[in-house]
């Protein structure tokens, strides 16, 4: 017989098969931001891809070194960069 945790844990899995867990940042959207904010290994800054029509003035935002990590971000050169 399965110890509860297994049982509980594989209920919990497919109950929330394919939705994003609450706990992680979203920032009110539908995908996780780690999958979204890229990381450029040569100027070590982070930046991800906005739509230019909402409130940003171009259709790449930079973030300062540092403000976010890059731990776990996929690592792409930048427009900048290029």
């Amino acid at each position: 017989m399965l110890p509860n945790w297994v049982i509980r844990e594989k209920t919990i899995k497919e109950l929330y098969e394919g939705r994003v867990n609450s706990i992680e940042e979203k920032r009110g959207r539908k995908l996780l931001v780690d999958k979204l904010i890229k990381a450029c290994p040569v100027c070590k800054r982070t930046y991800e891809s906005v739509n230019p029509n909402k409130n940003y003035g171009k259709s790449i935002m930079y973030y300062k070194v540092g403000h976010i990590p890059t731990y776990g971000k996929e690592k792409v050169v930048c427009e900048k960069c290029k």
